[in-house]
């Protein structure tokens, strides 16, 4: 007889190497769960209720008027701890701490990043746990936010932005600290204004240092953040016209005669505008002048070049206000059509499917365009494409590995809320590192990326274990959530394939004949076997197309 793992992944991957009989498997899922599953981390029970009662219209109204200051998920997070961990040591130079081993709130979730910057200061002998604490606690928030959280249309938003804006929180301590308020301030526009968004990114001090620009002064300017503001941030690489010309004047010209692209001399104009765009976090700004310690940005006039600049074709003028430059800049590429069309294409990707309709982006990109100062810009622009025809069309993306997991959570009705961060650690085997991702890219969002052997045996691997004890996610038994009336293991799989796909599947016969067992049998009654039966039960219905896809 197989093991569970080796039945599900021969199972699983059985289904994957046929993908037209995965979708079309995918394609006879409940249509308002797929609707569901696109716009939150996972339909529940309740999510199918209201939306029942709602309409999707109002749901997703709704969930538009969430705010990002929810009451009820910070109730939920200000009852986690995060264990923090480590020997005692010294610094070398004279400087020890002591052995630690305690369970901690999030504090640095809210804190005002001033109160973080000792973690900052080597002055002070502490492990280094210490000061990469305040990203951790990010990523153990994430998990539960996604899972508990009311807002989840925001969350899901809040992920995607993570990714556009990507910064890898793991890069050093500077970037750590400052975590925090990098992920709160994503939050909060996630449904908001573009523009406001950009200009808080490009202010953002974990950001700054992640991308270099925290440096930049004039004379040379540092090109990491310009190229990425350009590439990943607003126009795309679509608009990189490096091949075709080979200086600025020779770029074609909009109707409002700005370039129609960029060049590398765009890269370097741009990279002037935001020189003097750093951190307050006390760094030498220049003989007897630091700046201050306020642990957020802090603009270094001193650093800036002032001089002439060009960026797509318009010029600026020399000695403008403090930050003009930069913010001519984002406002430029805020409201570029490139920009337009490079954000709603990721957008509909993300949301919707890996090739979506040129027509529906289009119509997205006028309406981002029309609506760019608007405060709920990135709301109506979502609205647009939710409430769309097109937006009713089968599944065609896989659920990336932490969406699987937060899904599967959400399915379950568990209450999430480790003490670890170890889920990270399980995710990082499929490819999937939360907050931590290397490249400024973010993860790719293609069924393509998701597919290979790798990431399904560890989608099966989730879905077997992330309920059990030592996965260290939750402490609720899959024992205690069998309704008192269920008597056999046909019960069970019903059970489970409506709580994972809206509906009732079959009897699950093939997972009972590979465990030599009959629908109509008896659930055992000691607590430990049904644990297990309901773990089998639950990756077998959340390891379906169904579920699988979105």
């Amino acid at each position: 007889m197989l093991n569970r793992r080796e039945f599900l992944a021969s199972a699983v991957m059985a289904a994957m190497l046929r993908p037209g009989a995965a979708m079309a498997q995918a394609a006879a899922a409940n249509p308002d769960d797929v609707f569901l599953n696109r716009l939150t981390f996972g339909a529940t029970a309740a999510d199918r209720a209201a939306l029942a009662q709602m309409g999707r219209a109002a749901w997703l109204d709704d969930q538009l008027a969430r705010p990002a200051g929810d009451p009820q998920i910070a109730a939920v997070l200000d009852t986690l701890r995060l264990r923090i961990e480590y020997e005692a040591g010294d610094d070398g130079e004279g400087g020890a701490w002591p052995a630690v081993n305690e369970l901690r709130p999030l504090a640095a979730l809210s804190a005002d990043p001033a109160t973080l910057l000792p973690l900052l200061d080597w002055e002070t002998p502490m492990d280094y746990s210490e000061r990469a604490r305040p990203a951790e606690e990010v990523i153990l928030a994430a998990l539960t936010r996604a899972v508990h959280a009311p807002a989840q249309l925001r969350e899901v938003m809040t992920q995607f932005w993570h990714d556009h804006f990507n910064v890898d929180s793991s890069r050093d301590e500077f970037v750590a600290v400052f975590f925090p308020s990098h992920d709160a301030m994503l939050r909060d526009h996630a449904l908001g204004n573009f523009r406001q968004m950009l200009g808080d990114v490009a202010r953002s001090p974990s950001m700054l240092i992640y991308l270099n620009n925290a440096e930049s002064a004039a004379s040379p300017a540092n090109e990491n953040y310009a190229r990425e503001l350009l590439e990943l941030h607003t126009l795309g690489a679509p608009h990189y016209f490096n091949e075709f010309y080979d200086r600025w004047n020779e770029v074609p010209l909009d109707d409002e005669g700005v370039a129609q692209g960029y060049i590398d001399e765009d890269v370097y104009e741009v990279a002037r505008a935001f020189t003097g765009w750093t951190v307050g976090d006390g760094r030498w700004i220049s003989e007897g002048v630091l700046s201050d310690m306020s642990g957020r940005f802090y603009y270094a006039e001193a650093w800036h070049d002032p001089y002439q600049k060009r960026v797509l074709g318009i010029a600026f003028q020399p000695n403008r206000a403090p930050m003009a430059d930069g913010d001519q800049v984002l406002d430029i590429l805020a409201h570029h059509p490139g920009t337009a069309r490079f954000v709603c294409t990721k957008i509909a990707r993300r949301l919707l499917a890996d090739e979506p309709d040129p027509d529906l982006i289009e119509r997205m990109a006028v309406l981002f365009r029309d609506q760019w100062q608007a405060p709920d810009q990135i709301a109506q622009v979502v609205r647009l494409l939710v409430l769309d025809p097109g937006f009713d069309v089968p599944p065609g993306k896989l659920r990336r590995p932490f969406e699987f997991l937060a899904a599967l959570y959400r399915a379950s009705g568990v209450q999430v809320g480790g003490i670890s961060n170890d889920y990270h650690w399980q995710l990082a085997q499929s490819g999937w590192l939360q907050h931590t991702f290397p490249p400024p890219t973010g993860h790719p969002d293609t069924l393509e990326d998701w597919l290979s052997g790798t990431v399904i045996l560890r989608l099966v691997d989730l879905a077997l274990y992330a309920h059990d004890d030592w996965f260290g996610c939750t402490t609720t038994r899959l024992s205690s959530l069998i309704p008192p009336d269920m008597r056999t293991l046909a019960d069970l799989g019903r059970d489970w394939s409506v709580r994972c796909s809206g509906q009732p599947q079959d009897a699950m016969p093939d997972l009972w004949t590979a465990m030599e067992a009959l629908p109509d049998d008896p659930l055992p009654k000691d607590e430990g076997s049904r644990h297990d039966l309901a773990a089998m039960s639950l990756a077998y219905a959340a390891l379906t197309p169904q579920f699988l896809f979105r």
